[in-house]
């Protein structure tokens, strides 16, 4: 059965209602939409000459919308018209008159001649083209002021803009997405133009990043979103890893939490290392895991040996084959478990006990090999199968040293002292029993704060020793993304120990293949360049896909720009930029970036990065 012609659809009809401004009036120059106002132009005269993207200043105007139509034209009449007009210029030129008139008109004639070449001998199709925009405002005042910039813009290019004026209705229809062009605006102001003109007048200008899906991190210079998916591999974007470089109060910690906000949102994993307390707020409007493993309830007993991955690196033997520290790593964990975290225990207690001597580390490894064999735990065992309170802790291997210490003090006494710190002293609250973190969460938040002002000794060792238990819960699950934000990264740059960049340096080749991305936030760069531990340091800061670059102070940007070899404009962005205004770096695309969060947002972002 037909329907009925007065039939209507209701949910039409309502997106209509939406859609549809409260109030549409034409005025002989403007035009009034609800609350905004609007005025169209029409571009009525071009220059002889023009570069590339001409049109792209004055689109890219705020508040400006341009629509460009293009009609082809018969090149046959054309020619006749062209021909005539070659022969009125000659005509006037034999004649003579005042300079300027006769200057106007070689100009005229030459143009004239160039464009029946390019028809002739070139076979360029010529088009007849309307440039329409159309200028939108809030109010009266702003919309007089961008015409009058507009009408400006065309002037310095050479261009003359009109006001369409008792044609308001015909030019918001040429205005308008509907590809329709009444009469009266053609009349006034189309032109003809040669193909590669036409061409050159699209304002297809914007250099900026758009991967089509991801996390919206700001805006371009151009006012364009900046949309990447970090999680998108392929050409120059080998890894999912950051590199966020700021001075204090620059934005970095904005900047980050909006990422981590984001990605969250996309169902990605994170976890954080926080030795500023700067990320509790957030985790508990999150429900996300806070644990305070500064002597809190969230002790990670160094002692205990994680369980081993699969290695990924056997699918890559090029990856690193030529670092001897990468090296050693393999040959550990060929050995299984145990000798690899015999391996990172090297590191940690370089970084803890850093006054020990050669001999007395090797009688160091010596007794952490006796106390894993006292606790049945050797070459072969599974880490998996043993319970947390089953590992060997501090007092063992204390009262190992100690017993031996009784029979040859000369070599086991000083490391005996040392060591009774974590048993009796301070820092055992630490380390000294068993692990007790414990958590399901998809945001994660490993916190430090509580060791600022605690010796460097100290401070260094536990955010390692977090770091190498944020980077066990990674290896745990290959499949699932997730992000390490690795703050105030210059913490663990020990010229003494480089050992621990070249961990972290590992981690940031190693993450890509269990999912995951490494986020190295720091307000230190030329720490990271130190000649003890540049070899290490330098490659952190180059190896990441993706660099935010906010601004710098003095010594560490010249260390950035010869880094990163920063164009002088690059450069003068960073010294000059505003808090959020920043450099971001994808692959081989740089972009100039303002860190730009929703309403809705902010809320989250309490502490630092307010």
């Amino acid at each position: 059965m037909a329907k009925s012609k007065n039939t209507k659809t209701p949910g039409l009809t309502g997106l209509v209602d939406v859609l549809s401004p409260q109030a549409l009036d034409f005025g002989p120059r403007q035009i009034t939409f609800g609350e905004q106002l609007a005025r169209v132009l029409a571009i009525t005269g071009y220059p002889p000459r023009v570069g590339p993207a001409w049109l792209a200043r004055v689109a890219g105007m705020p508040g400006v919308v341009a629509s460009i139509h293009v009609t082809p034209t018969d090149p046959a009449n054309l020619v006749l018209s062209i021909n005539r007009a070659i022969g009125e210029y000659t005509g006037r030129l034999e004649l003579g008159g005042n300079a300027l008139v006769m200057q106007r008109t070689e100009q005229a004639l030459k143009d004239a001649q160039e464009l029946l070449r390019k028809i002739d001998q070139e076979q360029q199709q010529v088009f007849y083209v309307t440039v329409v925009l159309l200028v939108l405002a809030p109010d009266q005042e702003t919309l007089d002021r961008r015409t009058r910039q507009v009408e400006a813009a065309l002037a310095a290019a050479g261009m003359r803009g009109r006001v369409a004026v008792f044609r308001q209705e015909e030019g918001l229809k040429a205005a308008g997405p509907w590809a329709v062009l009444p009469p009266g605006i053609k009349e006034a102001g189309a032109r003809n133009m040669p193909a590669e003109t036409v061409a050159a007048s699209f304002p297809f200008t914007a250099s900026g990043i758009n991967d089509g899906s991801g996390v919206v991190l700001g805006r371009d210079r151009d006012g364009g979103l900046v949309l990447m998916d970090i999680w998108q591999r392929g050409g120059d974007r080998t890894n999912s890893n950051w590199t966020v470089l700021a001075k204090p109060g620059a934005g970095k910690s904005f900047a980050v939490k909006m990422l981590i906000l984001r990605e969250l949102a996309r169902g990605a994993r994170v976890i954080i290392i926080d030795p500023e307390r700067e990320y509790r707020e957030m985790c508990r409007l999150l429900n996300g895991a806070w644990i305070n493993c500064a002597g809190g309830k969230g002790r990670i007993n160094p002692l205990q040996v994680r369980p081993l991955a699969p290695d990924p690196d056997q699918d890559d033997e090029q990856d690193g084959e030529d670092d001897i520290d990468l090296k050693e790593l393999r040959e550990a964990r060929a050995q299984g478990a145990l000798a690899l975290h015999l391996h990172v225990l090297k590191t940690f207690f370089r970084l803890y006990l850093r006054d020990l001597a050669d001999i007395e580390r090797v009688v160091l490894q010596k007794a952490l090999r006796e106390v894993y064999k006292q606790a049945n735990i050797t070459w072969d065992t599974d880490p998996a199968a043993v319970l947390p309170g089953d590992w060997p802790t501090f007092t063992l291997l204390y009262q190992y040293v100690a017993g031996q210490a009784q029979k040859d003090p000369e070599t086991w006494k000083r490391l005996a002292l040392f060591l009774e710190e974590t048993v009796e002293g301070a820092d055992a609250s630490l380390w000294n029993g068993p692990t007790t973190v414990n958590h399901d969460s998809d945001l994660v938040v490993l916190d430090v704060h509580d060791l600022q002002n605690a010796d460097d000794t100290v401070r260094r060792a536990q955010y390692f020793n977090v770091l190498s238990y944020a980077w066990h819960l990674i290896e745990k699950d290959r499949q699932e993304r997730t992000l390490l934000v690795v703050d105030e990264a210059w913490i663990l740059v020990d010229p003494q120990t480089p050992q621990t960049l070249t961990f972290l340096r590992d981690t940031s080749k190693r993450i890509r293949k269990y999912m995951g991305g490494l986020v190295v936030i720091s307000q230190n760069v030329v720490d990271f360049l130190a000649p003890e531990v540049a070899r290490h340091g330098q490659a952190l800061l180059d190896n990441p896909t993706y660099k935010l670059l906010l601004a710098q102070g003095e010594k560490d940007l010249e260390a950035i720009t010869q880094l990163m070899n920063l164009s002088e404009a690059e450069h003068d962005l960073l010294a000059s930029a505003k808090r959020g205004e920043g450099l971001l770096v994808a692959g081989s695309q740089r972009v100039q970036v303002r860190i730009e969060a929703a309403p809705y947002e902010m809320p989250y972002f309490t502490g630092g990065g307010q």
